[in-house]
């Protein structure tokens, strides 16, 4: 014990002696003087690990607070102190807020999993400051996730320490398991944490699926009101533009049979499926309390399968014969949030679609048609 007050003293008189200049008090920003604290973190977390496993919790939290001093708050010394805290019973509720409002939780769940890498030490010595100076793999890691463990299944925890020592423990499975019961529904942790998965997904492209009715304003019936499904890709929700790609895929159960003429023959033709792929842009026009609506305008291709199939002798190939003309469309797109990361929405759209432009077509489709569909993003 008296070595390691020598040491410490020794630490932290070097700290105040090396004449260089002061640190940052924003805990998100890295430490200005890096040669200090790139010889000192280690000394700091090797003896904070003895002190840790000797349950001197007095101790370690000065020489955290003396850490801190020389390195300012970082990740590993942030956990170190809450964990410390929570053993010798002081509440820690702000201190957790604060640890994640720095996103020290995004460093730490790439330091363990970074850790369980072949490659860890190649990915120390790259990021070297963004871990803290703290080698991965280092004891005070695996000291710290046994103390949380310890520490989550005593029953004076607040649902945050609860969920902040769940993730302290190294589990990610149990913690994302873990914050999804009910009773923490207003735990901080668990809606910082989902706010953050949501803001990830909105980063990256998301994948849509719709179902609902498509109606063609047609007098004579020949397409109708049919149900629609289909499939789409999208640019990134947290962009201003969005673009997307749809297929929509109707069932043409409402419609009545047409003339169609194919190499001279007349057909009456009673279709059962039309699709049409669309490029679509939209603009974010407005986000009001989580609910977004973005106008938007798309071209594509329409095809409405006619069956008609004509064996060719001279080719030795069958051709088939169907309705193929331009997909235009304009509408409205309403998405709120729903679940953790993804979205549900409703959108109403008007479709034209000029017919005439297919050659075999003899019968009048009426061009105009509308839409009202279910969507969800994910």
């Amino acid at each position: 014990m008296l070595r390691n007050v020598y040491l410490i003293t020794f630490i932290y008189l070097f700290g105040l002696t090396t004449g260089l200049s002061a640190f940052s008090t924003n805990p998100t920003s890295f430490p200005k003087d890096t040669i200090k604290c790139d010889s000192l973190s280690i000394p700091f977390a090797n003896i904070l690990n003895t002190l840790i496993l000797q349950s001197k919790w007095q101790e370690s939290y000065q020489l955290i607070d003396q850490w801190k001093e020389t390195c300012d708050a970082t990740e590993i010394n942030s956990r170190a102190a809450i964990l410390v805290a929570l053993s010798s019973g002081v509440k820690q509720e702000e201190a957790i807020k604060s640890y994640f409002q720095s996103d020290f939780h995004f460093v730490y769940k790439y330091r363990m999993q970074y850790s369980e890498d072949d490659l860890y030490q190649y990915y120390f010595q790259e990021y070297r400051t963004y871990f803290n100076y703290i080698p991965l793999r280092h004891p005070l890691d695996s000291t710290l996730c046994n103390i949380a463990k310890k520490i989550f299944s005593r029953t004076d925890l607040s649902n945050d320490e609860k969920l902040a020592c769940k993730l302290f423990s190294g589990d990610f499975k149990s913690f994302e398991k873990e914050s999804k019961k009910k009773k923490y529904i207003n735990s901080y942790v668990r809606n910082f944490h989902n706010a953050d998965k949501r803001y990830l997904a909105s980063q990256k492209m998301g994948f849509q699926l719709f179902s609902g009715i498509y109606n063609s304003m047609d007098e004579g019936q020949y397409i109708g009101a049919n149900p629609s499904l289909g499939i789409g890709l999208n640019s990134p929700i947290a962009a201003q533009w969005m673009f997307e790609f749809q297929i929509r895929c109707r069932i043409m159960q409402g419609d009545k049979k047409y003339n169609f003429v194919a190499l001279g023959d007349n057909y009456l033709v009673d279709s059962k499926l039309g699709i049409n792929l669309n490029i679509n842009v939209m603009y974010q026009y407005s986000d009001i309390k989580n609910i977004f609506l973005y106008p938007k305008f798309g071209l594509g291709y329409e095809a409405i399968f006619t069956g008609v199939k004509i064996y060719n002798p001279i080719d030795e190939v069958t051709n088939s014969y169907d309705i193929n003309t331009l997909h235009s469309n304009i509408g409205i797109l309403i998405l709120t949030p729903c679940f953790r990361k993804n979205y549900i929405g409703l959108e109403a759209s008007y479709h034209y679609c000029p017919y005439r432009w297919s050659k075999g077509l003899k019968s009048k489709f009426n061009n105009n048609a509308f839409s009202l569909e279910l969507i969800y993003r994910f």
